[in-house]
């Protein structure tokens, strides 16, 4: 096989396995309540070390936990992927999972208000939102 057909199949099954991932995400979330859901999609030129943000608001750190819980166990179930790094699970205002290019970030509603990541990369991501559930 020609080393350029090879490589845009690799680049193919790389695209195919972030779509779903995502919707794996995305699934997961909504299955367990989050609201708001936000997709920022990052064009590929600027360099940077992730595609896409996806951004939930949970009602409660509980919620916020479970939300987490949810998405890693669903992701480790469907795909047999783990994530790179999560982080705050402990506190459980803002907790952000790492899968290398799509980086999930759950926030309870006030934390979510005062960050504002929408605001803050607004110029620079395609914002798409992604639920129904949009309060």
């Amino acid at each position: 096989m020609p080393k350029i057909a090879k490589k845009t199949i690799e680049k193919e099954h790389k695209k195919h396995k972030a779509l779903d991932l995502n919707q794996v995400i995305i699934e997961a979330l909504e299955e367990t309540k989050a609201e708001n859901i936000l997709g920022m999609d990052f064009p590929s030129n600027l360099g940077m070390l992730f595609d896409k943000f996806i951004v939930c608001s949970a009602t409660s750190n509980v919620h916020a936990g479970t939300l987490c819980e949810n998405v890693m166990k669903t992701v480790k179930e469907k795909l047999k992927i783990i994530p790179r790094h999560t982080e705050g699970e402990k506190n459980a205002e803002w907790i952000l999972i790492d899968y290398f290019h799509i980086i999930v970030h759950i926030f309870l509603r006030e934390k979510r208000e005062f960050y504002d990541l929408e605001n803050l990369w607004n110029d620079t991501a395609a914002m798409i939102r992604l639920s129904a559930t949009n309060k």
